[in-house]
């Protein structure tokens, strides 16, 4: 099977985009794939890219381990093909990755996750290192933590490995100055797992109930520049009734808007470009939020999200095991059409809707109003991020084993899951496809957000507390000081870091 799989690698590199075969396809099943996966890239306008790695390198089958959470690691690793296509990529990328370099790559798993296994997973990894031992040659985190082990002084300036190059597609779009201070940057987020597309705020509605209460072009709405928070806002109001007839629309009437998960709020930061910091002239960063405009969003979306007769915030959320019940509720509230539009993330789309008989649609977050230039979107911050130990015994071997899987997933896994997963197995038309386009070519990492949990207090709490209470300046002013000192003490902690 191996020889099979190497054979079609070097036919993919010939029509631009790879497909793997599951064990039972045979070599013409897997050839019509590959040709049928090319026509759909050159369709939407994807296009191959090769790494800029040197054709002779040799690391004499020396191995290159990644630790990375268990109970999500079948997002980053396989061990067999299975059939499915985003395994099957993964499976085919890795051995590229391995016959490329001719290194054995490798994938330890450990329970860190979830919120009970959490810090004893990102203890171990402070213990081992602090321990000399020269375990990992990179080491995943929930990109929200990897700030707060950073301080630390474990990990390795990715600017100051070799091989890796920020221009490159595979990388989010201008993350080597969102989220570096002083020349340095202690963690990364690529293709090499595409978790962050998975976590990706959007807004899916039901095309059913939008029909049935005469809503129409909402994606021209988004494509003509329209989507904002007034017209989302009008939309909610317009499809809500009080089905149990107590006077008060609540959530077992019709909704047109639901707050699916308490994390996603957030994402209308991005969205909004109400973003809290930005870089002086020096390229320091400052805290720059507070403007006439921030407070003109929060207003909106206080009056969006908390009065507006048919929204509802669900106050649950996928994180916490003893609301799954009350989370899939709202999910099936969805699904059965009692609500219309629902907050979500990318992989929801597989996840929670893979069943859904009634058709459904994929939306962006909308923006302020129509004077912003253009849609932005955030990441749920527990997607993935990667760190280099200082302990790493061979940094060449780590950069380039990096780079390579992340170029090799960017041809390959991203296609597998976006174009077939995603746009074509589970979006019930062309236009959603455009929205996944829009959506994932306009994913940022932000200072704020990234950074949020090391500081006190976080900048999403101002932000989210507006939204909630209506009392945007009162809470800025009770904060903002205590804000700025917190982020003045750990950027001196980053910059005594040797480097």
């Amino acid at each position: 099977m191996k020889k099979l799989i190497t054979a079609l690698l070097l036919f993919s590199t010939l029509i631009t985009l790879s497909s793997c075969s599951s064990g039972g396809e045979d070599v013409a099943e897997t050839v019509t794939t590959a040709v049928t996966a090319e026509t759909t890239a050159v369709e939407t306008g994807t296009t191959y890219y090769e790494s800029d790695l040197p054709e002779d390198l040799d690391f004499k089958g020396e191995s290159v381990s990644f630790l990375y959470r268990d109970e999500i690691g079948d997002e980053f690793w396989c061990e067999v093909q299975d059939g499915e296509i985003v395994n099957d990529a993964l499976y085919t990328d890795i051995l590229k990755v391995e016959e490329q370099l001719k290194c054995d790559m490798v994938c330890v798993r450990r329970l860190g996750h979830y919120t009970v296994n959490r810090n004893e997973y990102m203890n171990h990894i402070t213990s081992t290192i602090l321990a000399g031992d020269d375990l990992y040659a990179w080491v995943d985190l929930m990109v929200g933590n990897s700030p707060t082990k950073m301080k630390e002084g474990i990990f390795y300036n990715i600017f100051k490995v070799k091989y890796i190059d920020f221009e490159k597609p595979w990388y989010l779009k201008d993350m080597s100055e969102t989220v570096s201070i002083d020349n340095r940057l202690y963690f990364i987020t690529s293709d090499a797992s595409i978790d962050y597309l998975r976590c990706a705020f959007c807004i899916f509605f039901n095309k059913t109930t939008a029909e049935n209460y005469g809503v129409d072009n909402l994606y021209e709405l988004v494509l003509e520049g329209q989507w904002t928070l007034d017209n989302i806002t009008d939309i909610t109001k317009k499809v809500s009734s009080d089905l149990d007839g107590d006077g008060v629309i609540g959530k077992d009437d019709q909704l047109g808007f639901l707050v699916h998960d308490t994390n996603h709020p957030k994402g209308f930061m991005g969205s909004c470009d109400s973003l809290t910091f930005s870089r002086d002239a020096d390229g320091n960063w400052q805290y720059t939020y507070g403007s006439e405009r921030d407070a003109n969003v929060v207003e909106k979306l206080h009056t969006f999200l908390y009065a507006t007769e048919g929204s509802l915030h669900s106050g649950v959320t996928d994180a916490v095991a003893d609301q799954a019940e009350k989370y899939a509720a709202f999910t099936s509230s969805f699904k059965s059409g009692k609500i219309m539009m629902m907050t979500a993330e990318f992989n929801h789309a597989s996840t929670l809707l893979r069943d859904m008989e009634s058709e459904y649609g994929v939306l962006p977050y909308p923006k302020y109003d129509e004077a912003q230039d253009e849609y932005k979107f955030m990441s749920r911050n527990t997607h993935n991020a990667f760190s280099m130990p200082t302990t790493c015994g061979n940094i060449d071997l780590a950069g380039a084993a990096y780079e390579a899987l992340s170029c090799a997933n960017y041809n390959n896994l991203l296609p597998a899951y976006y174009e077939v997963a995603l746009k074509t197995k589970y979006a019930s038309d062309d236009e959603s496809a455009q929205m996944y386009d829009l959506i994932h070519n306009n994913i940022i990492l932000d200072f704020g957000y990234t950074f949020n949990n090391s500081f006190s207090p976080g900048p999403e709490s101002i932000f989210l507390n507006g939204a909630k209470t209506g009392s945007f300046a009162s809470d800025l002013a009770s904060k903002k000081d205590a804000l700025v000192a917190s982020v003045e003490k750990y950027i001196n902690i980053i910059l005594d870091i040797p480097d």
